[in-house]
């Protein structure tokens, strides 16, 4: 439990336990810790049962008459160091004893045994491949389906990657040009309604190709599906999730939508000079910020069928913006679809944000 006694004001929070022994929370002691927010960190997994799902994934070779770390306490290890800023995997060989880590694993924080080594996690990670990663990412996933207790009406899967930078010769790091820093770009996928974590995927420091993008969403969907048969399931992204072949793909199938962002070319700018001219016009007359949307229909040489595009045009004292969304959600304005449907995906960059500044993911 954790007692606070600031103006003699007590809250009680009941912490699952360790070994049958309940774990309390002071601000005294002869050793403390300062990571003791790794605890609330536990009680979140222990309630979602994460680390049981992952250890799941990963079967175990090992002789269990020489087992000192089962796999679900290595990967709560490698996830509660990772969380409170160790990363390294030789972090392990200090933290090893750490009292608040032993009791996030499971063990009693003094005569408990001590946590694995950096050579025990290295062999942890060498020992996944890509099976397991699959099927990690499946478990992830499973996880984001329970915390529904009943088949929502509309999911919206916002997508987007970014990087994760890399030092030394680490495998299938790239060079990223648009981040000048060699690099992983993992892909996270969140709930744009509830902001829940879907999955993310870690790949390498360069873009997916398209087709590429389209194989990874129809799997997921399908298995989103298995669940929820009759859940509207929006797609959401900029404009490199863009892709033709989930574009075919999602016209033969039932409440599948998407909304993404658009790359500019001469054409679509053709088909938005009337809007572009009437914004330019107005603002030199007025001098005032303008800004107005527009949509029509479009197919690009390699679709096979026209979608809707919104086109937004902008003016103000900065200068001169025009912007495109590509959609197969054509029973509602464009400016609805633009301001509420692919703006509002903005708050997935503060979840990455909150994901890689407090977890260190």
């Amino acid at each position: 439990m954790i007692k606070n006694n600031f103006e003699n004001d007590t809250q009680i929070l009941n912490l699952f336990p360790v070994e049958d022994k309940k774990v309390e929370l002071t601000y005294s002691g002869d050793r403390i810790s300062s990571d003791g927010g790794l605890l609330l960190v536990r009680e979140v997994a222990n309630q979602l049962g994460i680390f049981d799902s992952i250890s799941g994934c990963i079967p175990d070779g090992r002789d269990q008459r020489y087992v000192h770390h089962t796999i679900k306490e290595m990967i709560a290890q490698r996830v509660y160091q990772i969380a409170a800023g160790y990363e390294d995997c030789n972090d392990s060989n200090d933290m090893r004893e750490d009292l608040i880590l032993k009791t996030c694993v499971g063990r009693l924080p003094q005569s408990g045994g001590e946590l694995a080594s950096q050579p025990t996690m290295s062999r942890l990670e060498n020992t996944v491949g890509k099976k397991e990663l699959y099927q990690i990412g499946k478990a992830l996933v499973d996880s984001f389906i329970g915390s529904y207790s009943q088949a929502p009406k509309v999911i919206v899967l916002d997508c987007d990657d970014t990087n994760n930078n890399t030092y030394g010769q680490q495998e299938l790091n790239f060079y990223n040009h648009f981040y000048g820093e060699h690099c992983y770009m993992p892909l996270h996928i969140y709930e744009g309604l509830s902001g829940k974590l879907v999955t993310t995927i870690l790949k390498p420091g360069r873009r997916d190709k398209q087709n590429n993008i389209a194989k990874f969403l129809q799997k997921l969907i399908a298995h989103l599906r298995k669940q929820w048969p009759g859940t509207m399931i929006i797609v959401r992204g900029d404009s490199h999730f863009t892709s033709k072949d989930f574009m075919s793909w999602s016209e033969k199938q039932n409440n599948i939508g998407f909304i993404t962002g658009l790359s500019g070319n001469k054409k679509l700018n053709e088909l938005a000079a009337t809007t572009i001219k009437s914004v330019k016009n107005e603002f030199q007359r007025y001098g005032k910020p303008i800004k107005r949307y527009h949509s029509f229909m479009y197919q690009a040489g390699s679709w096979e069928t026209p979608q809707k595009v919104i086109v937004k045009v902008e003016v103000t004292e900065m200068g001169f913006n025009v912007r495109y969304v590509v959609t197969n959600l054509v029973n509602f304005k464009a400016k609805a679809l633009y301001e509420k449907g692919y703006c509002a995906r903005c708050s997935m960059e503060l979840r990455i944000k909150e994901h890689k500044l407090y977890l260190r993911s």
